[in-house]
């Protein structure tokens, strides 16, 4: 014989635990972050462990299991960094671990990682196939690249074009000088911020000064951008074209993101 337990809880407590648990009670904004803080947990607590690298946590990495050793890296020292975020309070910004160049990764050995961890960084290389090249090159066999994109329909860049697969390849094999004035004009032009695109210039001239200013400031804008498919088109062009093997595991739309937990397979 079985006994069946039923338990109901009153409506408040229900509708306090569903407004604080899942954020209805908060603006949209708000609500959408913690959702994708959820998203990110369940998907990081599935696939993270061991030992490995994040890229570009800065202030808001990736939530791990306690057995999940990360070592965080940036293109910055914590000095560099703090100077360049004076809007984030200082005790939130990470102190990386391996100051390297994200796209290249060059102290990290070979076959070395259990997994890297890429969320909202791949679009601000200027030459991501360059960045998987490498993720792949210092992932163990089997390892996991947790990658979270922006979806560019959710995002400051719906009105910018999609970054075809193709000029990703040009990138790759030409280097992306080629191609970079390109990319500011494009932000300044269509990327819909108040303070650094439009309507930060009403002129021509306003125009090219504020072009010239994040070229010579190095200022980390988006270079590609893309929505879901062109997500999807760019991983499998990559397996096709450069024997890059990533195994799609998990794909999950996810507010203004789409998550892809990716899986290094052993090259044929």
């Amino acid at each position: 014989m079985s006994i069946r337990l039923r338990s109901k809880l009153p409506a408040p407590i229900r509708l306090f635990f569903m407004r604080h648990l899942f954020g209805l009670s908060e603006d949209h904004s708000r609500r959408l972050g913690r959702v994708v803080s959820h998203n990110r947990m369940v998907l990081s607590a599935r696939y993270i462990d061991g030992e490995g690298i994040e890229i570009g946590g800065l202030g808001r990495p990736l939530d791990v299991v306690p057995t999940a050793k990360v070592s965080y890296v940036d293109r910055f020292s914590i000095e560099e960094l703090k100077a360049s975020y004076p809007e984030m309070p200082a005790d939130r910004v990470l102190v990386p671990d391996i100051v390297a160049n994200g796209e290249t990764l060059v102290p990290i050995p070979d076959a070395s990682q259990q997994f890297v961890i890429a969320n909202h960084v791949v679009e601000h290389f200027q030459n991501p196939i360059l960045f998987f090249h490498n993720v792949y090159r210092v992932l163990k066999e089997d390892g996991i690249l947790f990658l979270a994109i922006p979806n560019k329909e959710e995002t400051f860049d719906r009105d910018r074009p999609v970054t075809e697969f193709a000029h990703l390849e040009r990138d790759f094999s030409e280097g992306p000088e080629w191609s970079k004035r390109q990319h500011f004009e494009e932000f300044v032009a269509l990327a819909d911020l108040e303070d650094i695109g439009r309507p930060g210039w009403e002129t021509d001239v306003e125009r090219e000064a504020l072009i010239n200013k994040l070229i010579n400031d190095d200022y980390s804008i988006h270079f590609h951008v893309w929505d879901t498919n062109a997500m999807f088109e760019m991983i499998t062009g990559m397996a096709k074209k450069y024997d890059l093997d990533f195994r799609i595991r998990h794909v999950m739309s996810s507010g203004d993101e789409v998550i892809f937990i990716l899986q290094k397979s052993q090259k044929k």
